[in-house]
């Protein structure tokens, strides 16, 4: 996603467009705000835009794995719902590197109106004809009006290309392109509401009765035993770091600027790192359905919710694919704190057949890499 051109993000307004300027992480024990360009004072749609963030009510927390940010707009933006999908895209784009910033060459302009649901599909919103007319075309690269599907069709003007979205899925593919949008995708957890649709749509097809009943069970029971064959003959290493299932990465935050390295692989032998730390991923590649979970605990457990630094993913893999759970560090933390990385493979019945744990103690204080 380096690579990318810079995208710039404009909330479509009726008094006009409105850049996202920056988005920051900001301590959990706070609440998110957004501010106009660099101030002290909170908009009014302050606590809407913590809402909007923040699990169990928000989505922007389930994308990226931390639940406060400040996000700076150049003017003010008022109390409703349309700023809901252009301020989640921004996350997004933030996420993956591509956010222009005032004084970037952006490839890509976006203006956006609509709002958004838990299910990441964009909602209806009013006036979407007179905010498109507010904006003067964009100085440089290419002009995208993006806007609710199902809205009265609005027609192209001098800068601007209008797409009708149904939902997150397209408005991405639009500013990033399919693949781009789709490798994106594949890192956030999955929707329970299309797993259950999955297996209704099986569940429905006739020629899946008895026959494929019989062969799927028979097939699955002897992967059963050919994995548990297998992962028998894995064994943990004495600090108690597994060294079959897991892969476990980091990636160090730059002491002086704060920004965030590339992840480095951490070998299984290795239970010790030094220097701030801006986030950990584990990764899973074996076959079958895997419970994984992330946890950073330390002494600022004790004043924080420790919810925060939880993650968990209960998924299946096969056919090459990967599992991949992130979790954010607390940027704030001077004194040492444990990254603990488990993954469980699960059984026909659901319980556990194999156990897998990797345990890392992270120093920030206590110099750069290792």
């Amino acid at each position: 996603m380096a690579t990318m051109p810079l995208i710039r993000v404009l909330i479509a307004t009726t008094r006009g467009p409105v850049e996202v300027q920056n988005i920051a992480r900001e301590n959990p024990a706070v609440r998110s705000v957004i501010c106009v360009g660099g101030a002290f004072t909170a908009l009014p749609v302050s606590p809407a835009y913590d809402a909007f963030v923040r699990e169990p009510t928000g989505v922007v927390e389930r994308m990226t794995g931390h639940p406060v940010y400040r996000t700076d707009v150049a003017a003010p933006i008022e109390a409703g719902e349309s700023w809901q999908l252009g301020m989640f895209l921004a996350h997004a784009f933030q996420l993956s590197g591509v956010l222009a910033k005032p004084g970037d060459a952006a490839g890509k302009t976006i203006l956006v109106t609509g709002g958004l649901g838990r299910d990441l599909k964009v909602t209806p919103v009013t006036h979407v004809a007179e905010k498109l007319a507010r904006a003067d075309a964009p100085d440089q690269g290419e002009g995208v009006f993006l806007y609710p599907h199902g809205s009265e069709a609005i027609a192209d003007t001098d800068g601007w290309q209008s797409l009708p979205v149904a939902n997150v899925r397209d408005a991405l593919k639009i500013c990033l392109g399919r693949e781009a949008a789709e490798r994106f995708l594949l890192q956030q957890p999955p929707s329970v509401g299309k797993k259950i649709a999955s297996w209704r749509s099986r569940l429905r097809a006739p020629v899946l009765a008895g026959a494929f009943i019989s062969i799927l069970f028979f097939s699955a029971f002897a992967g059963f035993v050919l994995r548990l064959s297998s992962t028998d003959n894995k064994t943990q290493s004495s600090g108690g770091n597994a060294v079959g299932l897991i892969s476990l990465s980091i990636a160090a935050r730059d002491p002086v600027s704060g920004e965030c390295g590339d992840l480095v692989a951490i070998p299984p032998d290795r239970n010790v790192f030094k220097g701030p730390v801006c986030f950990g991923r584990m990764s899973v590649a074996e076959r079958g359905e895997h419970r994984m979970r992330m946890t950073i605990d330390g002494a600022f457990s004790s004043y924080v919710d420790q919810s925060r630094y939880r993650r968990e993913l209960q998924r299946m893999t096969g056919g090459g694919g990967r599992l991949v759970l992130q979790i954010d560090f607390p940027y704030w933390v001077r004194e040492p704190v444990s990254l603990i990385a488990e993954t469980e493979l699960l059984g026909m019945d659901g319980n556990p057949v194999h156990s897998e744990r990797r345990a890392l103690e992270v120093m920030p204080g206590g110099g750069a890499g290792y």
